[in-house]
């Protein structure tokens, strides 16, 4: 772990941090259709939702931390397949969940956007 690039590590999680604020904030207008189709409100919490957003930046973190390991092996089959491996379940627990299909390709395009912006991180820094 300590040949890994550690700001690049840093710049992908904090671009897939930023990108799901793209994906889930106002920004792109799709908050609402995909809080319909998750069956949450709309609304924006009166509360910050603490244990989402901690989970959240776990896997975030965790997928970072992937993706920074495989660029030290040269190995970005096995990164690649880390990425869609984690799309996949986020699609399974969707469906499960009974989301909209909307709902469950914006969660699933928002890890592997992620995953290719830590990819991109390590490919530029």
């Amino acid at each position: 772990m300590t040949d890994m690039n550690w700001i690049a590590f840093i710049a992908g999680a904090v671009a897939a941090m930023a990108f799901g604020f793209l994906i889930y904030g106002p920004v792109l207008g799709l908050q609402k259709r995909w809080a319909e189709g998750t069956r949450i409100s709309p609304e924006p919490p009166a509360k910050m939702p603490m244990f989402p957003m901690v989970t959240n930046w776990t896997g975030i973190l965790l997928l970072a931390l992937i993706i920074g390991l495989t660029k030290t092996t040269q190995s970005l089959g096995v990164a690649l397949l880390a990425i869609l491996c984690a799309a996949a379940y986020v699609a399974n627990t969707g469906a499960w969940a009974q989301k909209s299909g909307f709902a469950i390709a914006v969660d699933a395009a928002y890890v592997l956007g992620s995953g290719v912006l830590m990819i991109l991180a390590h490919a530029i820094l």
